[in-house]
């Protein structure tokens, strides 16, 4: 059986559903600075394991995303 967690798309704040199953890297980016003003915001990069993209860029931070993940190796 699948297991999805959702989490939130940094650049139009929609849902992004990632199986736990194939996640391989999550880390967080410092917020990108041009002529003195935010143009990226800090947030995390997950990865996936079946697509190099680079990952997906969501609001939620490592810690948030761990604890989703917990849930899982619980059941």
């Amino acid at each position: 059986m699948k297991r999805f967690i959702k989490l939130t798309n940094l650049k139009d704040k929609q849902p992004i559903y990632v199986n736990v199953d194939c996640i391989g890297h999550v880390y967080t980016e410092k917020p990108k600075i041009e002529h003195g003003r935010v143009e990226k915001e800090a947030h995390t990069v997950v990865g996936v394991t079946t697509h190099n993209n680079g990952g997906f860029q969501v609001i939620e931070t490592p810690n948030e995303i761990f604890i989703m993940l917990e849930k899982f190796i619980q059941q």
